[in-house]
């Protein structure tokens, strides 16, 4: 039995309902990993701090003293986008969501109902959207944008149901594609502090206190990936409780992760890469610590709700606790002297600390414009059609997908899904299917094993979001083996469900095929065909 599931776990060119209220076709700046479901086990730090050198010189701090946020170093951010997680708040530049006062930077998410751009870069004009709920998002890009260093940030964190405060970094130039082939850089966050935690081998009275930081690299969406590394802090201290420096230290090849000098991560470019699109479209291999070679920018922000915290210990939101503050204290950024050019010569390393495994590169699939044609195209008999990739869009780790034996049929593919978000799919080069189109049958065998009340099975053809068609699945009995047929003029003629008057584009298909149960069910699928 072949387990394929963690095989390539990177997000497909959809998110449902749940998750999907703010992604779009554009950049996606996605503020925090919709889960971390790939994030390894906590470690308690109970280690040592370490020595800093003496050869990180200060580039620029803010102290936040006055009156006035520093506008030199500070933009904020204006949209009711979502972040492409569902965030619950509108993000304003509104003195009462974020102010200086009595030397400390205050982000205020703050119960109140707010209508705005329902994009991420703000733009007026366009669609709008209203939220229940405001706060503040603060980005330093083209104000202080760097290269390699240390960066830190001394705060007090938020807690609460719902509560999801982050300090992070993206590219300023995005030169290898948009999110997150360019990179992202996770420096803290945290979603729903002093809540009961729900982390594995938790007593039933122990509080969340999880701080997390991670990479985001891969391809753009939606075959990014992302890998971290969770913390608690020493002798049981909740972050929520007072002020705490987070920190990293990036140099060329490699990022470490720090709370109060506690050096407790480390990630090396053997486990990060950027494969991005050339001429042509012809996706190619990044070089050396590509994504994160470039200039990158701060953000810090204080999310309500999402994908992630509203998934998460109680879930949902409690709207009894807000208003709630993200207070920051002072940020710092240093270079090293040693070696200003590749940030090297300064590190600040701990025995203790965790070497993060990072993802390979997957195989870029060969640009094959025969493979689909021919009056049957063979999918899955036995196998995947070697010019096809598994994927899997699934942010709370609820998909399972392997090849298994079955009797008197051999090998089938075996799909298990839990209460939630998630699909397996088959990841295609840019494929032209309007000869299908005209006379062709999507075929294949299904036996539905178990499954949920009323729940649905969707097959879609993918173009990139939001250029999806989907298409509901008979379904009829459980436990036997039937031969499903479907003109593919039908699943192409209808619209995203999720996003409606978008379809996919025949003449370009990057998803072949999108299997997308509704909710919980498990079921075996063979002889996967396009046939005229």
């Amino acid at each position: 039995m072949q387990d394929l599931t963690n095989q390539v776990k990177i997000l497909m060119s959809f998110i449902s309902a749940a998750l999907m209220s703010g992604c779009t076709a554009i950049e996606l700046p996605v503020s925090e990993s919709a889960d971390l479901a790939q994030t390894e086990k906590p470690i308690v730090l109970s280690h040592a701090p370490v020595t800093l050198s003496s050869d990180w010189q200060l580039v620029w701090e803010d102290q936040f003293e006055g009156e006035q946020l520093n506008k030199r170093n500070w933009s904020l951010e204006v949209n009711c986008w979502g972040g492409g997680n569902n965030e619950q708040q509108c993000y304003t530049d509104d003195s009462n969501n974020a102010f200086v006062k009595d030397g400390f930077l205050h982000i205020v998410a703050l119960k109140q109902s707010h209508t705005g751009p329902d994009n991420a870069e703000g733009t007026i004009g366009g669609a709008t959207k209203t939220l229940p709920y405001t706060s503040a998002r603060l980005s330093t890009k083209d104000k202080r944008d760097t290269k390699y260093g240390r960066y830190e940030i001394k705060a007090k964190l938020p807690g609460g149901q719902g509560s999801w405060p982050a300090i992070w970094m993206l590219p300023t130039d995005n030169k290898y594609g948009t999110w997150a082939a360019s990179g992202e850089i996770d420096i803290m966050e945290a979603v729903n502090l002093n809540t009961l935690s729900d982390a594995a081998g938790a007593k039933n009275d122990d509080l969340e206190s999880r701080i997390y930081g991670t990479l985001h690299y891969g391809r753009n969406w939606p075959d990014n990936v992302y890998k971290g590394q969770a913390a608690t802090l020493p002798n049981g201290v909740n972050p929520t409780e007072g002020f705490h420096t987070y920190a990293i230290e990036w140099e060329e090849g490699e990022i470490r992760w720090y709370v109060d000098n506690i050096h407790y991560a480390t990630q090396t470019q053997e486990g990060w890469y950027s494969q991005y699109e050339a001429e042509e479209g012809k996706l190619i291999n990044a070089s050396g610590a590509a994504p994160f070679d470039e200039k990158f920018h701060l953000l810090l922000n204080l999310a309500v709700g999402g994908a992630w915290s509203a998934n998460a210990n109680d879930k949902g939101i409690d709207e009894g606790l807000f208003p709630k503050t993200m207070l920051v204290d002072s940020v710092k950024v240093y270079r090293c002297k040693v070696d200003r050019w590749k940030g090297k010569g300064c590190a600040s390393r701990s025995e203790h600390a965790i070497q993060v495994i990072g993802h390979e590169a997957p195989e870029i699939l060969a640009t094959d414009d025969s493979y689909a044609d021919g009056p049957t195209l063979e999918i899955f008999t036995e196998t995947l059609n070697a010019s096809l990739a598994y994927a899997s869009y699934d942010p709370l780790d609820i998909v399972d997908y392997q090849e298994v034996t079955e009797p008197d049929r051999g090998t089938v593919l075996q799909v298990n899904k839990n209460q939630g978000s998630g699909n397996i799919y088959f990841r295609s080069p840019v494929t032209d299917v309007t000869h299908w189109q005209e006379t062709g049958e999507l075929v294949f065998d299904l036996k539905v094993e178990s499954m949920a009340d009323g729940v649905e099975l969707l097959v879609k053809m993918d173009s990139g979001w939001p250029k999806t068609s989907d298409y509901t699945v008979p379904l009829s009995s459980i436990n036997e083996w039937k031969t499903v047929r479907i003109p593919v003029a039908d699943i192409l003629k209808r619209d995203n469900r999720f996003a409606g008057g978008n379809q996919a584009d025949p003449t370009t298909i990057t998803n072949l095929l999108v299997f997308e149960p509704q909710g919980e069910m498990s079921f075996k699928l063979d002889n996967i065909r396009f046939e005229k």
